[in-house]
């Protein structure tokens, strides 16, 4: 059954480090896109945040996560208490203030841009270049990899359904022939890209925490194997900021330094890599977009999608996509404005 803010922080009284903390403060926490509950608890000067949510498999994958990031002595929240069977989990509170609302403040002032995303840089190099070790991808939740495969399936597919599909009302009778071919081949591409490693699935500025002690990661429960152009996409071309392509550029070459300084690292290879991985990952973002607007009824979720299309037909231009001919033309049918009543909800069934 899912849980209450009540009940969270009812069985958080009980199992407080320490004993029962007496008077106990709660602050709801949004979840953006997730069905999960979260609460920020508050007593005697000690700040922590419980969890509540009811999928099993992606609670493992998350605990697991969570305590092996953290014996690698990268910027998760420690795990104090966790209920597995009851869904329920109490963690160190990592602060409220996110990458977004931190870069939101600094306005267009690229450079103090680039120093507030270095700190964030090292970390993602560091992630994706030691995550991996000793940790059993068994317990990856729906999947170990993001292989071609699954690319193909639940990146561009996703995108055909919920967004060209769904949002746009272009049905296969509309694509243009070779689609199909187009995209099996940007997806092996993509899968295939190096380097290979861990990477959190959804590196963007609303899952960095930003505070004195650095950077603090969350919500890496869908962490499995994959290239590390993703990570970097996913911030990069975060649909929450606005980062223009020079800043872009700028802030790939400070990743390109750090993961360099790691090993595993071939530029040449990383970059060619790049346009096919960072547009599986822009499609993926169309498709939750319109899969949140139009499924479950979160209407803010549709201002993001025309500057992530915008972003995607960039990248179609770019000379690595030229073979990609009926992939490009189906971008360019697709419409140039995006109204809001291609992201209405669905009635209820």
């Amino acid at each position: 059954m899912p849980d209450t803010p009540e009940g969270l922080a009812a069985w958080a009284r009980g199992i407080w480090p320490g004993g029962d903390p007496g008077p106990l403060e709660s602050q709801p926490i949004a979840a953006d896109g997730s069905p999960r509950l979260f609460t920020r608890l508050r007593a005697g000067g000690i700040s922590m945040v419980a969890m509540s949510a009811d999928h099993h498999a992606e609670n493992l994958a998350w605990l697991t996560l969570a305590r092996h990031l953290a014996g690698l002595g990268l910027p998760v929240a420690r795990v104090l208490a966790a209920d597995l069977a009851g869904g329920r989990f109490l963690m160190e509170d990592l602060g409220s203030l996110s990458l977004q609302e931190a870069a939101l403040a600094l306005g267009r002032d690229e450079n103090a841009l680039l120093e507030l995303y270095r700190p964030v840089l090292g970390v993602l190099a560091r992630l994706q270049a030691q995550g991996a070790r000793g940790l059993d991808l068994g317990v990856c939740f729906d999947g170990p990899a993001l292989s071609p495969e699954f690319l193909l399936l639940r990146e561009a597919g996703y995108f055909l359904g919920e967004f060209v599909e769904g949002a746009c009302g272009r049905g296969p009778g509309e694509w243009p022939e070779g689609l199909l071919s187009d995209l099996a081949r940007l997806s092996l591409r993509a899968g295939r890209a190096l380097p290979q490693g861990l990477v959190h699935r959804d590196f963007q500025s609303r899952n960095v925490m930003v505070g004195p002690a650095g950077p603090g990661l969350v919500d890496f429960q869908g962490a499995r194997l994959g290239p590390a152009q993703y990570d970097l996409a996913s911030l990069l071309y975060d649909p929450y900021l606005d980062l223009g392509d020079n800043l872009r550029l700028r802030l790939r070459a400070l990743y390109l330094e750090f993961r360099s300084g790691l090993g595993g690292l071939d530029e040449k290879s990383f970059l060619n890599g790049w346009p096919f991985v960072a547009a599986s990952r822009l499609m993926q973002a169309l498709g939750a977009y319109a899969f949140l607007t139009r499924r479950r009824g979160r209407a803010h979720f549709a201002a993001y999608a025309p500057p992530a299309l915008a972003s995607l037909r960039r990248l179609a231009r770019a000379p690595e996509m030229a073979g990609l001919r009926a992939w490009r033309r189906l971008l360019d049918l697709l419409p140039q404005e995006l109204g809001p009543e291609m992201f209405r909800p669905l009635p209820q069934e």
